[in-house]
């Protein structure tokens, strides 16, 4: 992951010509999950001469360090998954986050399902996205158009205990429920191969997260013999002269570069390249994944969000995106996220600390 970010960020600078301008210093965090260790690093890099500190970390890592650009003056540029909510007040100073918008992303998706017709809902995630604000966002914005997440299913820790049973039964006996996932890497390739065995899966309509439906993933799983449905925040089918460009790029230094990780950091020298001296409010960039635009408001990136349907690639028997379409307003959702955000705030609730998708090993 790290290193997709880096090489995005690099290949994107030389892209533009710029790469001789920068010397990039990287720092190893880990998962981003020990905010003492994250501050020091920041605190080194600065020390050092940083000018701007580009980090993969959540918000609320974010928040923990931001009293060292306070003081220095200096820029902090995060690069989010967006499967954690903020609880801070107002805006962190001379802060930024390019976000991949992963709880915007569950939102969409819950309109997807609710304009198929759906309105009952059983909810299946692993151990470790359980986390993370994917189920309660499911949950929250279901309610609010006045359906339910009726049955949680969480899979165990270990995974010569996954299994999928309680799921199974509750949907054979409520056969009018719709299923929302949050799985991610290996964990949804255990989902998928286990659903394929069972019937009553791949007759109910099933919506995905953002992270369950990333691409190099599923090219390496095998296809489960139903299509079901995600809100994504990039494809590599999105045909496009910026897409097309940064596949070429990221494609020649290896395929498996091609990702939404490498994506970051080209968005991320983007927004440095188009700056003046790393100030990115209201700034929009020609991304990828479309125009993105840097709130100065909330000094949050807005982009695109794409409606996807998981399907069969007949060459090789895994999965495949078709069907990219943008949704074409977002107002709703994003709306309801800040509502999302306002709950969080104002009541106990807990959450892994690691950025997502870092797992420790």
């Amino acid at each position: 992951m790290g290193f997709d970010i880096i090489d995005g960020l690099k290949a994107s600078l030389k892209n533009q010509g710029q790469e001789s301008e920068y010397e990039i210093i990287a720092k190893n965090i880990g998962v981003g999950g020990n905010n003492d260790d994250i501050y020091s690093n920041a605190e080194q890099l600065l020390l050092e001469g940083a000018d701007i500190v580009i980090g993969y970390i959540n918000p609320h890592a974010a928040e923990a360090i931001s009293t060292l650009f306070e003081s220095s003056g200096k820029t902090l540029l995060v690069l989010d998954s967006g499967y954690h909510l903020p609880v801070y007040e107002s805006v962190l100073p001379n802060t930024y986050f390019i976000s991949l918008q992963g709880n915007l992303c569950s939102r969409a998706i819950v309109n997807k399902a609710f304009s198929d017709g759906n309105k009952n809902f059983a909810l299946a995630c692993s151990f470790f996205d359980a986390g993370y604000r994917s189920p309660y966002i499911y949950s929250a914005a279901s309610e609010e158009k006045g359906g339910a997440v009726t049955f949680n299913h969480v899979t165990p820790l270990r995974k010569v205990d996954f299994t999928l049973d309680p799921l199974v039964n509750y949907l054979n006996e409520n056969k009018d429920t719709a299923i929302f996932v949050s799985f991610c890497g290996d964990m949804t390739e255990d989902y998928l191969n286990e659903s394929a065995k069972l019937e009553s899966l791949s007759k109910n309509n099933t919506y995905a997260s953002g992270f369950t439906a990333e691409e190099n993933w599923l090219d390496k799983i095998t296809y489960p013999g139903y299509d079901w449905y995600s809100a994504v925040p990039w494809s590599k089918n999105i045909d496009t002269p910026a897409n097309n460009e940064f596949k070429n790029i990221m494609g020649s230094i290896r395929p498996e570069k091609i990702n939404i990780f490498s994506l970051l950091g080209w968005e991320a020298a983007l927004y440095i390249s188009k700056s003046d001296n790393f100030n990115f409010d209201g700034l929009i960039i020609d991304s990828p994944r479309g125009n993105v635009f840097m709130n100065p408001s909330t000094k949050h990136s807005e982009a695109p969000v794409y409606y996807a349907t998981v399907t069969k690639n007949i060459d090789t028997n895994t999965c495949v995106l078709t069907n990219i379409t943008e949704e074409s307003d977002l107002t709703e959702d994003r709306n309801g996220l800040l509502k999302d955000i306002e709950y969080i705030k104002n009541n106990i609730s807990n959450s892994w600390l690691n950025s997502y998708a870092c797992l420790d090993s």
